[in-house]
C-alpha cells in the first residue's frame, strides 16, 4: 500500500474517532435528532445526485450540449463524492443511536 493509502485510511479512522467522540457527549434525544437530521440531509444530497443523473441522461441524447455536459458531470462527481461522505456520517450516527429513527413519519432502511 502506498503512503497515500496510508494516510487516507489515518485520516479516515481518526474522522470517525471524533465524530464518535461528538457522539458521545450527546443525549438518547439529542442522538435520534442528529441522526434525524442526517438522513434528511443525506435524501436532500441523494435527490441532488439523482436529478443531475437524470439530467446528465437527457443531455446526453441531445447534439451540441459538450459544454454544459462536461459541467453537469463536474457536478454529479460532487454531488456522489457528498452524497458518500454523508453516508459514512448517516452510518456512524445510526450505529451509535443503535436503530434508525422514523424521519418524517418514514422509516429508513439502510443497506
Amino acid at each position: 500500500m502506498s503512503k497515500q493509502g496510508t494516510d487516507l485510511g489515518l485520516q479516515q479512522a481518526s474522522s470517525s474517532s471524533a465524530i464518535l467522540a461528538l457522539l458521545q457527549e450527546l443525549t438518547a434525544d439529542e442522538l435520534e435528532r442528529v441522526a434525524a437530521a442526517v438522513i434528511r440531509e443525506h435524501r436532500c444530497r441523494l435527490q441532488k445526485a439523482q436529478d443531475l443523473f437524470e439530467k446528465i441522461g437527457r443531455l446526453e441524447a441531445s447534439v451540441g450540449q459538450d459544454n454544459v455536459l462536461e459541467g453537469l458531470q463536474h457536478d454529479y462527481r460532487i454531488a456522489v463524492l457528498n452524497l458518500h461522505a454523508q453516508h459514512q456520517l448517516v452510518s456512524l450516527v445510526v450505529n451509535r443511536l443503535g436503530y434508525v429513527p422514523d424521519v418524517d413519519g418514514q422509516r429508513t432502511t439502510l443497506n
